[in-house]
């Protein structure tokens, strides 16, 4: 389509005139990793799991849009309900916006916009130029923690826009776990499904909820019936007790394949394994090595009632040992580095099953 003024939304308070605003509810634009705009679960599933993702499956963490354009600007204006924030993200990962174009097939990283608008006002607004009126294949990622009631981009007049290039594989990975999942890092592309979904061109749905992911009845019976290429099964560190994780780890596969007998699973123990940084208490190896255990246990026990479609990766070699100490913001917690290295282990595998699609 030509974008036009007729087409375009009128905004009560913007900063800039000349962009024609279109909201990413319309097509040609296609959202990607929500239930609903902008919700990661719906309110009665998240309600009825914890407060903890009752709160967070407002927050917009894997959330994209994608589509084409010939302007040669692009505009981001980002109606909030509430800002982002975190200890163990960046200002930019958490409340901001960053864009990939496609090149020779691969999407890469070509700018953040960063909130300027200050106190006092409800919408976050920034521009990026890029001097070229050629066909562009967009993408935007939206902020890890930050509450979007709805989102605008502005185009130039008289420019056009389509939709997107489909993804290779659209049928989206479910990743589902703990912070970890969630997101931390220097911008929103940090999180490992992330950097997997831009290497395999795959679609993908995080569903990760900081401190809140402890396979609840409720949600993993959500997670069954989500239509998916395959589920990562991420959830070890917010199981408060290696008690709890025995209790409800495969009691929590045994939902999913009920629903789903046979999509793969992968299952994953926590990155940290080895951690020697004391922010969050004591470092108990012997625990570490029991959750570890624990999960092989679940996938030894589905592999022997002869489900082949399960996966394990093991969380204590995610990380080298010659620079396991730079790969987390506070020895659990993964930072941009940490990140590339759990794509590295996941993507052996994913690639593989995707490979077989």
């Amino acid at each position: 389509m030509i974008v036009t003024r007729e087409k375009g939304t009128l905004l009560s308070d913007t900063t800039m005139e000349a962009p024609v605003y279109i909201n990413v509810r319309q097509e040609p634009f296609s959202l990607h990793g929500f239930s609903s705009p902008f919700r990661r679960v719906p309110e009665d599933v998240a309600e009825a799991t914890s407060e903890t993702v009752a709160r967070l499956s407002k927050a917009t963490a894997g959330g994209r849009v994608r589509f084409r354009t010939t302007s040669d600007f692009i505009v981001v204006h980002a109606e909030i309900t509430e800002p982002g924030g975190g200890a163990t993200s960046s200002f930019v990962a958490t409340s901001s916006f960053d864009i990939f174009m496609k090149e020779n097939g691969k999407y890469k990283f070509r700018g953040v916009f960063i909130p300027s608008q200050g106190e006092g006002k409800s919408y976050i607004e920034s521009r990026l130029r890029y001097g070229d009126k050629n066909m562009k294949d967009i993408m935007l990622d939206f902020p890890l923690s930050a509450n979007i009631s709805e989102l605008y981009i502005g185009l130039r007049e008289g420019s056009e826009l389509l939709p997107a290039t489909p993804y290779k594989y659209t049928k989206p990975i479910v990743f589902y776990g703990s912070s970890i999942v969630h997101g931390c890092g220097l911008r929103p592309c940090s999180p490992y499904s992330s950097v997997i979904s831009r290497r395999f061109d795959t679609d993908f749905v995080n569903l990760g909820f900081g401190g809140g992911a402890k396979a609840e009845p409720a949600l993993m019976e959500y997670i069954a019936s989500l239509k998916m290429s395959m589920l990562v099964y991420d959830y070890d560190h917010n199981a408060p007790t290696p008690e709890y994780l025995e209790e409800t780890h495969y009691a929590g596969y045994k939902i999913f394949r009920e629903k789903q007998p046979k999509t793969p699973v992968v299952f994953a123990s926590k990155p940290d394994y080895h951690s020697n940084m004391y922010t969050l208490g004591p470092v108990d190896l012997k625990e570490n090595e029991r959750r570890r255990q624990i999960i092989f246990e679940s996938y030894c026990k589905a592999l022997a009632e002869g489900d082949r479609n399960v996966y394990f990766v093991d969380g204590s070699k995610m990380f080298p040992e010659y620079c396991r100490e730079d790969c987390t913001i506070d020895g659990c917690h993964p930072n941009d580095l940490g990140y590339h290295f759990m794509a590295n282990a996941f993507g052996e595998i994913i690639g593989e099953l995707l490979g077989k699609k």
